[in-house]
């Protein structure tokens, strides 16, 4: 490192008017779901607020607190709960029964549905507020409804009536649409971006006014709430494998009835995939044109959400480059989520066994053609094994090495995965573990 960027972090972190802490996957309203009680706080909101509480009265060096709600916060997606009576939107047959979409009132009454439920969390952020330190909120894949200035605004009037001074709150809660960043210092994301069955189709863009969920939402949205009454999903199921996905079918009911959902869910999420993907040709001879048509710049948001932070236009490029593509752009990553890949391979060898078995006479040559078609198969399924990437964990990992050789930072914060980690990132910078 070069004495001019030694000079720029030494500044940095003498001049820094505040203190840091991050918070991610906290989850609240994960249990409004229709047949819950809700007449106790969940076991982990009084430790929160003791927690929030006593930042607020101690600070370090005088220094006000600010603090970094790094995704996944409010569980948008997981909640289920519907209005009971009238309601200023229209609820469907399918709301009433997955819960509603993600629209902006209907994001706005989730909202103030987990505040109510947890209410002593909220008050808490309300006093660190009045106190005046400030919340910097990142979206996460569960709470991309952040998106929405309804939303947003909502918060702010829910902490107003907590007690913090409206005038303020503008000032000392902003929203971030993927990280936060102060150069020399620290960097912050909820890590979704790395991780292609979690990050939005549109997740680089500006917001057009309606919200896609990522394929891993829709999972939960159209299959596993389904069933979270009779059996919750632990925070390592994106690792599973096929004997733990059976143990879970067995736990959850009836396993016909489950299969039955699982592949409705599996046609209405894959569909619109495979649709898109058999447009291929067609757009492909459009190509050209579109090109030179689209006036767009692919990174203006990015660039514009770097400039918050003094960040340069090749930051912005090598941010979006460490990025994952999403997986509804491919076809292949779309089965591999569903075991479609391998479902396929199996059809395929059955009718290759039968085939081979029928093209030949005898017993031995009919076994060393069912032995070969079987090898074969073994050997397929094992690489496309290999080729399946659910794991998010090493994901994130991989990119916080990135991310440190882009921006000279001493600290690098992700959630997302679930799982405790401090760790050297490169450049002497340290992915350590969320508060």
């Amino acid at each position: 490192m070069g004495l001019r960027k030694m000079w720029r972090r030494v500044r940095s972190l003498s001049e820094r008017p505040h203190n840091l802490i991050a918070i991610s996957d906290l989850h609240l309203g994960c249990d409004l779901r229709a047949g819950n009680r809700f007449d106790k706080p969940r076991h982990t909101d009084a430790p929160l607020a003791s927690f929030l509480d006593w930042h607020a009265a101690h600070r370090s060096e005088g220094k006000p607190w600010r603090l970094i709600l790094n995704g996944d916060i409010v569980d948008f997606v997981a909640i289920t709960l519907v209005p009971e009576g009238a309601a200023p939107f229209e609820v469907s047959a399918e709301e009433r029964e997955l819960g509603l979409g993600p629209s902006e009132a209907k994001c706005v009454w989730k909202l103030r549905r987990t505040c109510q439920r947890h209410p002593a969390v909220f008050d808490a952020l309300a006093r660190f507020v009045q106190k005046g330190n400030s919340l910097q909120i990142i979206r996460g894949n569960h709470d991309s409804e952040w998106r929405w200035p309804a939303v947003q605004a909502e918060l702010r009037a829910l902490l107003a009536e907590r007690g913090a001074a409206r005038r303020r709150l503008d000032k000392l809660v902003e929203f971030h649409d993927w990280f936060y960043l102060e150069p020399g210092f620290f960097y912050a994301e909820h890590g979704h971006a790395h991780d292609h069955y979690s990050v939005q189709a549109d997740f680089f863009e500006e917001h057009g006014g309606q919200i896609e969920l990522p394929l891993s939402s829709k999972v939960l949205r159209y299959f596993a709430n389904r069933y979270r009454e009779q059996v919750e999903l632990p925070d390592d199921v994106d690792t599973w494998r096929l004997k733990e996905c059976l143990d879970w079918v067995l736990k959850a009911g009836n396993p016909l009835r489950i299969a039955a959902d699982y592949f409705m869910m599996v046609f209405r999420v894959f569909y619109p995939v495979l649709r898109q993907s058999l447009r291929i040709s067609r757009a492909f001879a459009r190509a050209a044109d579109r090109a030179i048509a689209r006036k767009v710049d692919p990174h203006a948001h990015v660039r514009r959400m770097l400039a918050r932070f003094q960040g340069t236009d090749r930051q912005a490029h090598q941010l979006v480059a460490i990025a994952s593509r999403p997986a509804e752009q491919s076809l292949f990553d779309s089965m591999q989520l569903f075991y479609l890949d391998r479902m396929l391979l199996a059809l395929l060898c059955l009718f290759g066994a039968f085939c081979t078995a029928a093209a030949v006479h005898g017993f031995w040559a009919k076994a060393g053609a069912l032995t070969g078609v079987g090898i074969f198969f073994a050997a397929v399924n094992a690489l496309l094994a290999s080729q399946r990437r659910t794991d998010a964990h090493p994901m994130l990992q991989a990119a916080a090495r990135r991310v440190a050789q882009v921006f000279d930072v001493r600290y690098i914060v992700m959630g997302h995965s679930h799982r405790a980690v401090d760790e050297a990132a490169g450049n002497g910078a340290r992915v350590p573990v969320p508060a």
